[in-house]
């Protein structure tokens, strides 16, 4: 029988994986351009720069709540 308590924080793992794939997504998309700019403007250096560290948050806080994901991606088990 599975507990109230496990059911939330379940719904909350899987909220934090989806938003640390979006994010991965986002910097490697982020990074591909970067390589392909010739000129890269402030903005975008803040913009990479906030993606990343939203990131590495959502990442060790996954980590810390002892998030596991099945799934194809490596977003937790880097």
């Amino acid at each position: 029988m599975v507990r109230k308590k496990d059911k939330i924080k379940e719904l909350g793992d899987q909220k934090l994986v989806a938003e640390i794939e979006k994010l991965q997504n986002q910097i490697a998309l982020e990074q591909d351009l970067d390589q392909t700019t010739l000129d890269l403007s402030d903005d975008n250096y803040i913009q990479g720069k906030i993606l990343r560290a939203k990131y590495t948050f959502l990442y060790n806080e996954a980590r810390h709540r002892g998030t596991r994901f099945s799934g194809i991606t490596n977003a937790i088990t880097q």
